[in-house]
């Protein structure tokens, strides 16, 4: 659009004003603003009545209405960009993961120009793997039919291509992880812990990289920051435990090249009982039960041993154990208290190590030091 000057000084700066900001603006021209007013304001200035032309004084009110509107206009724009600023800062706060270990649950798996960001699964036994992944309209876009894998952590390895055999969109696929260790097919919770390594961002997401895995900041369960030398999970702090004998109530059971660590489980009774021990792997799924009847236990100190083995039969694999023992009356103590021998380092996280069972201890649960 060409706007003509009439020859008024005024009006031929406002015009050439506008011309110089025309094309900037031309993004606005749909809305009812600076860009509208103006036009009207030229307008009215070329068709006005020769015989009555506008009075000065309602031209400075106009002049005054259009700065006022442009005020209001850059305003807005400040605010816009205020927000949209905030919003990566907000982002960037996923930064401040960086270096620290945290635990989080996996169900998601990332395809970004036809590269598939791993998905993670871990198996406290041997079992029969299959994993299914869907879309998000919910529907099974690819089946994998792992077999037979060892206990441990494992990453999915899919090419992102359907049951087709053709590639996939870029975009998130939930997956869910079946497990058979023999009595049929089960869903297997997915998690993953370990020090976040980097960010990375797919579709303007950020996803925390753990372990090779992509993890969303919203499924995390626990944040340790292990930079702290003053934290309860600081080296240091497992450091000054050596030499010295601690007490806890929630002693750990290693399984170790298929042998238990230790000899027995303890646990005190006020009386004889009949007592049921359960042992619980680090996912807390049961894998063994032993029933002892009341002849087989006294007051004060009792232990049992056991054998590692599951109650199927098999060989419990290697990893940390926890045992509760209940009674009639509800669950038994099961104390320890002996010196600290060594630090054992597993799943990113510090043990104490027992000098005369064995048993690993949390530094969390460490109730007494002498």
């Amino acid at each position: 659009m060409s706007v003509a000057s009439t020859g008024n000084s005024s009006l031929d700066q406002i015009t050439s004003s506008y011309k110089s900001g025309e094309q900037e603006k031309t993004k606005k021209a749909n809305a009812l603003g600076q860009d509208a007013f103006l036009k009207m304001l030229v307008a009215q200035l070329q068709n006005q009545d020769p015989l009555n032309p506008m009075d000065g004084t309602d031209f400075s009110a106009q002049l005054a209405q259009f700065s006022q509107l442009e005020q209001l206009i850059n305003l807005n724009d400040s605010m816009g960009s205020l927000a949209k600023a905030y919003s990566k800062t907000s982002e960037g706060d996923v930064m401040g993961y960086i270096g620290k270990q945290v635990t989080g649950n996996v169900d998601v798996m990332n395809v970004d120009g036809g590269t598939v960001s791993g998905g993670f699964y871990n198996l406290s036994q041997p079992a029969d793997i299959m994993i299914t992944i869907t879309g998000e309209d919910g529907k099974t876009i690819k089946t994998l039919y792992e077999g037979q894998q060892k206990s441990g952590s494992h990453i999915i390895s899919w090419d992102g291509t359907d049951n087709d055999s053709k590639a996939v969109e870029d975009g998130s696929y939930k997956y869910s992880v079946m497990a058979n260790t023999g009595s049929g097919y089960a869903n297997l919770p997915s998690t993953v812990t370990g020090n976040v390594e980097g960010i990375t961002y797919n579709k303007g997401k950020a996803y925390l990289v753990v372990q090779g895995v992509l993890l969303d900041p919203g499924s995390l369960t626990a944040v340790v920051d292990v930079k702290d030398n003053n934290g309860p999970g600081s080296v240091d702090s497992a450091l000054s435990y050596l030499g010295k004998t601690i007490s806890s109530d929630s002693p750990i059971v290693m399984v170790e090249d298929g042998a238990v660590s230790g000899t027995e489980l303890g646990f005190n009774l006020e009386s004889e009982k009949d007592v049921t021990i359960k042992i619980y792997d680090a996912y807390d799924k049961l894998v063994r039960t032993i029933p002892l009847p009341s002849t087989d236990t006294s007051g004060g100190e009792n232990k049992v041993k056991w054998d590692g083995l599951t109650d199927s039969g098999y060989q419990a694999s290697d990893g940390l154990y926890y045992y509760t023992v209940k009674t009639d009356g509800g669950f038994a103590k099961t104390p320890v208290s002996e010196e600290v021998s060594g630090i054992k380092y597993m799943n990113s996280t510090q043990y104490l190590v027992l000098k005369d069972t064995g048993r690993l201890v949390a530094l969390s649960s460490v109730t007494q030091v002498n």
